[in-house]
């Protein structure tokens, strides 16, 4: 059953993306996908005015401006500023 109602997520529907053939279990998760679809861009940073859809994407792009590195590895110390650059260490 594919459902686009606003169903909470116990409900055992599956929400499509009307662009592609992507499916979810939640409303939410599905929502957040469409902006890949969208030229909208509302999350700006505030250092270079690059622009990003997701406040996600801002957040990990303005590490790069602070340097911050949240992810040490457990084994020699060494952090990153992106928990997939960890796991490829």
């Amino acid at each position: 059953m594919v459902s686009s109602d606003n169903n909470d997520d116990k409900s055992g529907k599956i929400f499509a993306c009307d662009h592609c053939d992507k499916i979810f279990t939640r409303k939410h998760n599905l929502e957040t996908h469409k902006l890949v679809h969208s030229e909208f861009k509302p999350y700006i940073c505030s250092m270079c005015k690059s622009s990003f859809k997701r406040s996600h994407d801002l957040k990990r792009h303005q590490r790069m401006h602070t340097g911050e590195k949240p992810h040490p590895c457990d084994k020699c110390g060494r952090s990153f500023a992106r928990a997939d650059a960890l796991l490829r260490h």
